[in-house]
């Protein structure tokens, strides 16, 4: 045990950790160092109609309401943190942040992450929101629900894209592979620019009579 704790310290000493954001040395049990950690802006929204997560969704698709964590800015360490999740594949961040929300999700029948195309998977080797829903699921005692929702068409990066040219990109993208459910279901992914994507994600669940969509992502911009 003695050997393990020199070595430690030793590594500590020669390559210590670094905040994700600001690069400063902190405690290898952190992530973020103190000042970028206190200063990561919450949105302190609740689930519901009245934020801005909702209006980017509501004119393209029909969500029952909507929430995000974190604004995005790329100024603060909001940006770090989704840029680590989604390229370096540090699943731990995913479920700390999962474990940061504190909604009543009881009422709610299930958790459904944005997919990814299979070849996109293949090329990056996970799914960034996966932990993250996952997470959120185990929290609140819900169903995981992962197949349900299959991402069948393969598409160019989003980034530089307009929302009107990322809509278009993204139409008939998703499908269900069960068109039987019923319920009120959460559809999760880690970041709400434009909504072209998450929107895309929720039309085929329109398509049902008896089932509701609500929305809920790590950040919104």
């Amino acid at each position: 045990m003695e050997i393990k704790t020199i070595l430690n310290s030793l590594v500590d000493l020669f390559f210590p950790m670094r905040c994700i954001h600001c690069d400063d040395v902190i405690i290898t049990s952190q992530t973020l160092c103190a000042y970028c950690a206190g200063n990561l802006s919450y949105t302190h929204w609740e689930l519901d109609r009245k934020n801005k997560a909702f209006k980017q969704l509501y004119q393209n698709c029909r969500v029952e309401a909507a929430y995000s964590l974190l604004h995005f800015d790329k100024r603060n360490a909001t940006q770090s943190i989704l840029h680590e999740i989604k390229y370096k594949n540090r699943p731990e961040l995913g479920i700390s942040l999962a474990d940061k929300i504190q909604l009543d999700l009881s009422n709610f029948d299930g958790i459904i992450p944005i997919p990814l195309h299979s070849k996109r998977l293949k090329s990056r080797g996970y799914n960034q929101i996966e932990l993250f829903a996952k997470q959120l699921a185990i929290n609140n005692q819900l169903p995981y629900l992962d197949k349900l929702l299959i991402r069948n068409k393969f598409n160019s990066s989003q980034v530089f894209k307009s929302k009107k040219e990322r809509i278009n990109d993204l139409k008939n993208a998703f499908l269900l592979t069960d068109t039987t459910i019923k319920g009120h279901y959460i559809v999760v992914d880690d970041l709400l620019t434009t909504g072209a994507t998450l929107s895309q994600a929720v039309l085929p669940f329109n398509d049902l009579n008896d089932v509701k969509i609500s929305v809920i992502t790590i950040a919104c911009a």
